[in-house]
């Protein structure tokens, strides 16, 4: 019936992996939670290890780490049942029919986003407000929404694939850097007629980055959205047209001169992290950020090139 497969790297699950099996063992005997931990820190193992003597879940250390894509297509491929539901480690259940509600509405040719959450409280922690108060606005958005603008996107945190569908279309394990391996993944699944469908389903995401990490990855994963872009599916107009931020970059760059907005990352880059890292983060600002940092990687990719 269903396979839930947790790809762990230092984070402690046993919360999440007890919440899962009630409520599997609610529905059918027919289940695996499979927990494979990416080459955590000990005191994270030690944690998570005492989760194998549950008798359907099975946890798995790997020697090195296999990174994002390679450690979801090796669970994928090793599980048994028919659906495959994957979930982030650092994620909190909070519907007491979490899993139903995703059997109820799958098909053998579909794949299902569950959605985000977050708390209902800005975080205490100064640090933490950016990266609340991004997913609050951007990613904890309804099924409506999200089936309307979307696209082919889907998030890797919470979403079930058939296994035939999986064993098929899965992560491209050439992209080794972190950010947007689940929007390939979805556009791979778009161009061969999968049909992607979002369901209010949602996890909590409980684990926010401080804001100097939260910047760092969101850099890291715009030059890995280029490179993708770029070299992996070919400027493809689809992928172009769908993927909102590029769309967006590409419209813009058509009214305003990319050098207006390397210059504008240059001189105005420190203001921005200082407002970004504060109490009070403008989320509009970081929308500027970003769009003025993938201007300065096209222009250094374009040097590079000689163009």
């Amino acid at each position: 019936m269903l396979s839930i497969n947790i790809p762990v790297f230092n984070v402690e699950v046993n919360e999440l992996v007890l919440e899962l099996v009630q409520q599997a063992k609610k529905i059918s005997d027919l289940y695996e939670i499979n927990i494979y931990d990416d080459g955590s820190e000990e005191v994270y193992r030690s944690a998570n290890r005492a989760l194998a003597k549950f008798p359907k879940v099975k946890y798995i250390e790997m020697e090195t780490n296999q990174g994002r894509a390679a450690i979801r297509n090796r669970m994928g491929f090793d599980s048994n049942y028919k659906n495959l539901l994957f979930i982030d480690a650092d994620s909190k259940i909070i519907k007491e029919d979490y899993l139903s509600v995703f059997l109820k509405n799958a098909k053998p040719n579909r794949v299902l986003c569950g959605g985000t959450a977050y708390q209902k409280q800005k975080p205490v922690e100064k640090e933490k407000v950016l990266r609340w108060k991004y997913g609050t606005e951007r990613e904890a958005v309804s099924a409506d929404l999200r089936n309307r603008k979307k696209g082919f996107i889907i998030t890797s945190n919470n979403f079930l694939i058939p296994k035939q569908v999986f064993s098929a279309i899965h992560f491209r394990e050439n992209i080794r850097n972190y950010g947007h391996e689940d929007t390939v993944l979805g556009f791979d699944l778009f161009k061969k007629g999968v049909e992607i469908w979002h369901i209010d389903n949602p996890v909590e995401h409980t684990g926010l980055e401080d804001a100097d990490m939260f910047l760092r990855k969101s850099k890291t994963a715009l030059k890995n959205l280029n490179y993708i872009a770029d070299e992996v599916v070919k400027s493809d107009p689809d992928f172009l047209n769908q993927v909102y931020f590029l769309k967006r970059f590409y419209a813009i760059s058509k009214w305003i001169p990319t050098f207006v907005l390397r210059l504008f990352y240059a001189v105005f880059c420190s203001s921005l992290e200082a407002n970004l890292k504060s109490q009070n983060p403008r989320i509009k600002w970081f929308d500027l950020y970003k769009l003025s940092f993938f201007s300065t990687i096209k222009n250094r990719e374009q040097n590079v090139h000689g163009f």
